[in-house]
């Protein structure tokens, strides 16, 4: 049913990531799926942790080896530039599921709080417009 599914990854905070990634591997060995992993960075030096494109690179392969290795799954990943610095990286992540072909995005979210009551979430936003399907994992 799936062949290529998305996860994006946030490797300043992999360790909220569990659930998702859980997911994903089981998910892709149930299909013998490929697990892409994305990182959006900003294209320009700000003073965002999520910049230089080439280091990130690196540390999502690294990543990416890992999870391979320890779920016995194929992955991929994908490094996605974000040039317009709004609060929501969602429209990178769908763009990024459309450059990579993936049909399906399962994607790690939190306790909404009250700036997601007056803003959309980056999975909220996910969720509401990508023309893919999407599982978001509390």
């Amino acid at each position: 049913m799936y062949s290529r599914i998305l996860v994006p990854v946030d490797l300043d905070h992999a360790d909220k990531l569990d659930k998702a990634l859980e997911l994903a591997a089981k998910t892709a060995k149930e299909h013998d799926a490929t697990v892409i992993y994305v990182g959006v960075v900003d294209a320009v030096p700000t003073t965002s942790k999520r910049t230089e494109g080439s280091k990130t690179r690196a540390l999502l392969d690294e990543f990416a080896a890992e999870q391979a290795h320890k779920h016995a799954i194929k992955v991929a990943d994908h490094v996605e530039l974000r040039g317009d610095f709004h609060l929501n990286i969602g429209a990178e992540v769908i763009e990024s599921a459309k450059k990579t072909d993936s049909d399906l995005i399962i994607m790690a979210s939190h306790v909404p709080g009250l700036k997601e009551h007056i803003f959309a979430s980056n999975a909220g936003y996910v969720a509401s417009h990508a023309p893919m399907s999407v599982f978001v994992v509390r």
